[in-house]
């Protein structure tokens, strides 16, 4: 009779050391299951974050940053096919041919939040004596009255840009192509795979506010034709691009806006009509999505490996003159501007202070009262 006891109560506790073990199995199972259904889906910015709080400190309310709440819709006018932000306005001009397809997309209750694009343009000197020579022996040529561009470089078509924006307004009868008063380079991120440079810079806008942004175009030499010892055969310049924001806010919009760049695509009316235009060139541009989505990832490269003494003082300098102090959560590494005196009044852990470094970080959002 013992014995029987025995080998029941034995049964009951291998049955029990199973259950037990066939629940930590499923434990850990769906903790893979989570963490497969976090990871990302395509490659768009990072997803938008809900409103937080702090389990530790229930009364931080976090509200998501404008970009974080970004949504995309499709743009397609016949010729042009992308993705844009909501809300957002894409337009060409009165006047626009394939091989020069001109836009500029931006927000219509800010136009400091614009990507411009210009596939080519043309008419451009090689000096400012050919330039004058130019203008002297074809008065009334458009191209007499464009910029020199010397040296040949992304810079240096920047520097003048103003001019062939007012040329090329005047042209079309319309204030379309932005100025750039007060341009400033900060730094120079590299080649494209097109050939010519990505400028970060800066310039003022009407009100005398700074903006930030990129800069792009690759300057062509398409021939010499000499007159009196001067050439004045015209330069070329392709894959025109600027995008740009706020001084303080474009860290926050460039990975907007390189998504949006990676995603043009040229429709097939549109490639007719550029295909026949470009057979009667001395040289050809090339118009295919393949192109700008390299030429994005290439900038974001390259924004990536910026140097980062210009955001420190900048965003120093912001922060300070908004009344914010800056944190990070450390549970997901996300930055937020919180209100001054947070921390002083703050008794979790989940937030702290940000090193340096981190001012270069994409702000997720804003810790108010």
């Amino acid at each position: 009779m013992k014995k029987k006891l025995l080998r029941s109560a034995l049964a009951i506790l291998l049955v029990l050391a199973i259950v037990i073990l066939a629940g930590c199995s499923g434990s850990k199972s769906g903790s893979k299951s989570d963490s497969k259904s976090d990871s990302k889906s395509d490659n768009k910015p990072d997803d938008k974050p809900d409103d937080k709080s702090d389990d530790k400190a229930p009364d931080v309310r976090i509200v998501p940053s404008e970009t974080s709440r970004i949504e995309y819709e499709d743009f397609d006018n016949g010729y042009l096919r992308m993705q844009i932000p909501k809300g957002w306005k894409l337009e060409t001009p009165n006047i626009n041919t394939f091989s020069g397809y001109t836009f500029k997309l931006c927000d219509p209750n800010n136009p400091d939040y614009l990507i411009q694009f210009c596939l080519g343009m043309s008419g451009f000197m090689k000096s400012e004596a050919s330039k004058e020579l130019y203008a002297a022996l074809y008065s009334a040529a458009a191209w007499g009255q464009m910029p020199a561009i010397d040296p040949q470089t992304t810079e240096q078509y920047y520097r003048v840009w103003n001019e062939s924006a007012a040329v090329g307004n005047q042209m079309i009868s319309q204030e379309f192509f932005v100025y750039l008063d007060e341009f400033k380079v900060i730094e120079n991120l590299g080649p494209t795979p097109l050939g010519g440079d990505v400028l970060r810079g800066t310039f003022v806008n009407d009100e005398g506010e700074t903006l930030q942004g990129l800069f792009t175009t690759t300057v062509v030499d398409v021939g010499s034709y000499y007159v009196y010892g001067y050439d004045l055969a015209p330069l070329n310049t392709y894959h025109n691009i600027m995008m740009y924001a706020p001084d303080a806010e474009f860290v926050n919009w460039q990975p907007i806006y390189d998504y949006c760049l990676s995603t043009i695509e040229f429709t097939d009316a549109f490639m007719i009509g550029f295909n026949s235009e470009q057979s009667t060139q001395v040289i050809s541009v090339q118009a295919n999505a393949k192109i700008y989505d390299e030429m994005s990832d290439m900038i974001m490269d390259s924004w990536a490996k910026r140097s980062n003494s210009y955001d420190i003082i900048s965003q120093k300098r912001s922060d300070a003159t908004l009344g914010y102090e800056r944190v990070y959560d450390v549970e997901t590494g996300e930055v937020y501007r919180a209100y001054n005196g947070f921390l002083d009044s703050y008794t979790g852990t989940r937030f702290q202070s940000i090193t340096d470094d981190m001012y270069t970080f994409v702000i997720s959002g804003y810790i108010e009262k």
